[in-house]
Parts: structure tokens; sequence; C-alpha cells
């Protein structure tokens, strides 16, 4: 899929990049008073994805321009299923790129790497109290599943979000 740039595995060498597309979105956000990522990503956890081949950045001339995590399975919020699925997190695009519809293009880039892997679904999730993160979410093709409530990255608190998931087929063809 071409979006202009190209999404490449991450690497461990992107972990402090990646931390600040994170911390750039969580202020942005803030700065909204949108309920979204309080809670800092540990650097573990990126590291993680990066050892487990989760983590994919977008590569610009002036750093990291997007990323997003993606994993086959996540009991943590979804609970255990048996659907065949892969799962976003993490999605998160530079400030100076927003516009270039680079999150609908990642999301995309997703959906194809799931059903190339014979996946049948693309889920994420979001803060239940983040209606335009939401809306942009079922403008995009995806739908409600149901809320739940999960724990924060530090295990100190947990909140409500939001389950979605589309397709990652056009009815008939794969």
């Amino acid at each position: 899929m071409d979006l202009g740039a190209r999404v490449e595995q991450g690497l461990t060498t992107d972990v402090p990049e990646a931390q600040k597309l994170i911390a750039e979105a969580r202020r942005w956000l803030a700065e909204r008073s949108i309920d979204q990522w309080q809670d800092p990503i540990p650097d573990r956890v990126l590291e993680e994805d990066v050892r487990r081949g989760h983590l994919f950045v977008v590569r610009a001339d002036d750093g990291l321009a997007g990323m997003l995590a993606v994993a086959r399975s996540d009991e943590d919020t979804w609970g255990p299923s048996s659907a065949r699925a892969l799962y976003v997190h993490r999605l998160a695009v530079a400030q100076r790129y927003r516009g270039a519809q680079l999150g609908p293009k990642l999301l995309r880039w997703a959906q194809a790497h799931a059903a190339e892997q014979g996946l049948d679904w693309l889920r994420l999730d979001c803060a239940a109290s983040n209606p335009g993160l939401r809306r942009f979410y079922e403008r995009d093709g995806f739908t409600y599943v149901r809320d739940t409530a999960v724990g924060s990255p530090d295990g100190r608190r947990t909140f409500s979000v939001s389950l979605y998931q589309r397709p990652c087929y056009v009815a008939g063809h794969r």
C-alpha cells in the first residue's frame, strides 16, 4: 500500500522518538481536555513491541511521521477470543503531519497486513470518554462492539475503553 511513505518494522533505536510522538499526542489531547493517553507508556512496553515485531513506523526526513503497534491477541482488553484478528495499539501521528490523513492510511495498512496473514478482523480500542476519536473510527468504517474496563500501563488505575472492529475483507473477497 502506498502511503507516500513506507511503513517499516520499528527498531529499538526508534523507541526514544516513538516516545516523543506519544508525548506530543498526550500534550495535544490534554490541551483539549480529552481523556485519552493520560498515562505515559513505559519504554519497556515499546521495547517489547520491537522485540516481538509488533512496532511499525513511518519515517520522514524530519524523523518519525507516525507509528502503531499491532498484535495477534489482546486478552487484557478484549478477553479470550477465538476471533482471527489483528489488534492495533499506540497509533500516533506527528502533529506536523496532522491533516495528511496518515492515521487512516496507517489503519488501512494494518488492515491489509491483517488480511495478508489470513485474519478476519482489525480491532482497536479508545477511551470511552473520547467522542471525537470514537466518531473518527466510526467514520473510518469501524463498528462499535462494547465498552470494557482496562488497567493503566502502570497498573495504578482502571478506565473505560470502547472496543471497535472492522472486517479485513470485502464480502466474498480476501
